[in-house]
């Protein structure tokens, strides 16, 4: 008669606990009694260098070691593609400035990128005059960075944009205080009709008349027409060997003098689903065309700026080895 699986099963798990049980009488009890001598011989002769190429740096993006951290980028969520790709989606941590009698914000599907399909459409409703007039500082939007913009005194900070409008513009991009209150830099955009109805990159510099930690980039106008916004990017114009990096943070790990650098994570490179996973060719190119990926394992958008090839090149500004941790997919 057969002996059904589930019994077997219990029979060889009481007889492996009998067995570790006497394990534990005859041998670890026995043992106890004993005494051991360990000898170390710790002559010059005997000793061997450690291989330098056993130290170095682990790099993850977690807590936004990477995003909002190494990488120099002081936009948070600079494509506005953290939100998903349906839309109308969520544009945090971009705020509105005014309200919805005279400016209505929302994101669709109007890039020029296709791997970036999410642009952001601003509709002023006020004028400088007539009858809807708007506030004095203006109306539209605003982007606090990573818990706030470190603006530093006389830097210069380098603006990048796209945008697309079908009216005439008279748009104020600045650096302000918090609370937008304190003014520490501004350029003003003006334009005809039809000058911006392509999709227009537009560059230039913001140089700060005063020091803020806790600054925000903010885009207004008192002028009434529809204008779309595409990957609006802030970086200090000194960064580490000119490569983007902090130059604070990445000379502290030029300090450490690392021979080896692995990156770009663990868990990140896997991702808690397949499909958010770090996958290296989506990460080189063009910064604006990178489709950026949800961090799901800590939490959080990267729109991948700091990619494949800007780890191989901090490595090589490092002197250090680049060590490429591999999805198994597992």
């Amino acid at each position: 008669m057969a002996v059904p699986r589930r019994s077997l099963d219990g029979r060889l798990f009481w007889v492996l606990g009998l067995v570790c049980a006497m394990y534990q009488i005859f041998f670890v009890r026995s043992a106890a009694g004993q005494t051991a001598q360990l000898s170390v011989n710790a002559s010059p002769q005997n000793t061997q260098m450690i291989p330098e190429n056993m130290f170095g740096i682990f790099f993850e993006e977690i807590n936004h070691a990477g995003a909002g951290g190494l990488w120099a980028e002081l936009v948070n969520n600079r494509g506005f593609e953290a939100g998903g790709p349906n839309t109308p989606s969520n544009i945090d941590p971009w705020l509105i400035i005014g309200d919805e009698s005279n400016i209505i914000v929302a994101t669709d599907r109007s890039s020029c990128f296709a791997t970036n399909p999410i642009a952001l459409r601003m509709e002023v409703l006020c004028e400088s005059s007539g009858n809807d007039v708007c506030p004095p500082g203006g109306v539209g939007i605003y982007n606090p960075g990573f818990w706030g913009m470190n603006i530093e005194e006389a830097k210069v900070y380098k603006v990048s944009m796209y945008i697309m409008s079908s009216d005439s513009m008279d748009l104020t991009v600045s650096l302000t205080s918090s609370d937008g209150l304190q003014n520490l830099a501004a350029y003003t955009i003006t334009a005809d009709k039809e000058d911006f109805k392509e999709w227009t990159k537009v560059e230039f510099d913001l140089q700060s008349s005063e020091r803020n930690p806790n600054s925000r980039l903010q885009l207004t106008t008192r002028t009434s027409g529809i204008v779309w916004f595409d990957q609006v990017s802030l970086m200090p114009s000194e960064t580490y060997m000119r490569h983007g990096y902090r130059k604070d943070l990445a000379s502290m790990l030029a300090n450490l003098k690392p021979k080896i650098l692995k990156f770009p994570g663990g868990n990140y490179v896997m991702g808690n689903y397949l499909s958010n996973a770090f996958r290296w060719s989506e990460t080189v190119g063009p910064w604006e065309e990178r489709p950026g990926h949800f961090n799901d394992v800590w939490g959080y958008w990267t729109d991948d700026g700091l990619g494949f090839f800007e780890f191989l090149q901090l490595a090589e500004d490092l002197g250090a080895c680049p060590v490429w941790v591999v999805n198994d997919g597992g």
